[in-house]
């Protein structure tokens, strides 16, 4: 099978006898390979990484070394490369993929919040990488790959841990790549409730928002979603079915970007499907007439889609007006 290791993806083999579990992360070639079959003593995997799209790698099962079946070719002119943000010790990582002739950075936090962005080839970002945008795709603590301690210590603390991690990412980025003199926020679900707050809470560091179906107020989002015992858990509380009291509302309300709203002075563009039920269309209505009220600049796009606007027309759609909204931001 495959899983998670950091923010790479593995091979793992799972021994049902002995109940052992081996990950074949040593060698450098099997890192990035996603498992598709074994059959007959081979196993064939897919292997990709943020620069080389993917392409069909195998292993002898005796020896458990992948090669390609081909030679790939990599995107001309792009690289990556790994940044760890944290120094107490925590595990905190990005990966910033781009040209050293772009000035642009695109910082991209991950929805969930508990999941991870790998070193897997993502073909939105070789959009924005190949029309003059790097990018950077935080994992900030609480992400998969990195132990259950790292998970479970964002629980009560959105809001501001990930929020801190993802500022500190960029950051950490600029002082490496100088080049970058211009950054953008772009992430959805749990990914647009951090970039909202990042604008709200940082608000002189970032040009300018596109928020996918964002969390706004997990309060307005309790009595909508299909998930309110999220909102109670991410915000640090127990869901008993029941109604929260008013001290929990005024705990939930304090972790959510509206309560920042007032701070923002980039652009928001918000991109929204009309049949979410994860995080309903109320939540971008609720910010954007909320802004439109305190006189800021705000846009938005309601899709005939649902929670990943997946669609291959909402996608090429949302992504052509994102990168026309940055440039425009600038």
């Amino acid at each position: 099978i495959t899983c998670i290791q950091g923010q790479t993806l593995s091979p793992v083999i799972i021994d049902i006898e002995s109940k052992s579990v081996e990950v074949l992360a040593k060698d450098e070639l099997n890192r990035g390979v996603t498992v598709l079959d074994v059959s007959e003593g081979y196993i064939v995997g897919s292997r990709s990484d943020p620069v080389t799209p993917p392409h069909l790698v195998v292993a002898r099962v005796s020896d458990q070394k992948f090669v390609p079946v081909f030679s790939p070719t990599s995107l001309a002119d792009m690289s990556w490369n790994q940044l760890n943000f944290l120094e107490d010790g925590s595990a905190g990582s990005s990966i910033y993929v781009g040209s050293q002739e772009n000035s642009k950075l695109i910082l991209w936090p991950h929805g969930g919040p508990h999941a991870c962005i790998t070193t897997s080839f993502n073909q939105e970002v070789a959009f924005f990488a190949l029309l003059g945008y790097s990018v950077l795709l935080v994992n900030y603590r609480g992400s998969l790959g990195f132990g259950e301690e790292h998970v479970w210590s964002l629980l009560g603390n959105i809001g501001d841990r990930d929020v801190k991690d993802c500022d500190l990412a960029r950051e950490t980025c600029l002082k490496t790549h100088p080049n970058l003199t211009k950054v953008f926020l772009f992430g959805g679900s749990h990914g647009g409730f951090l970039v909202l707050h990042l604008a709200g809470q940082y608000p002189d560091n970032y040009r300018g928002v596109v928020a996918r179906n964002p969390v706004v107020d997990l309060v307005s989002m309790l009595g909508t979603t299909d998930i309110p015992d999220w909102c109670f858990n991410e915000a640090g509380g127990s869901y008993s079915w029941g109604q929260g009291a008013p001290d929990v509302f005024s705990t939930m309300y304090s972790k959510s970007p509206i309560a920042h709203i007032s701070s923002i002075t980039a652009p928001v563009y918000l991109m929204v499907g009309k049949n979410d039920l994860r995080v309903p269309e109320s939540q971008s209505f609720q910010i954007f007439h909320s802004m439109k009220a305190l006189g800021k600049s705000v846009k938005m796009c309601v899709f005939d889609d649902n929670h990943p606007l997946g669609k291959p027309e909402t996608e090429t759609d949302r992504m052509i007006n994102a990168v026309s909204f940055y440039d425009e931001a600038q």
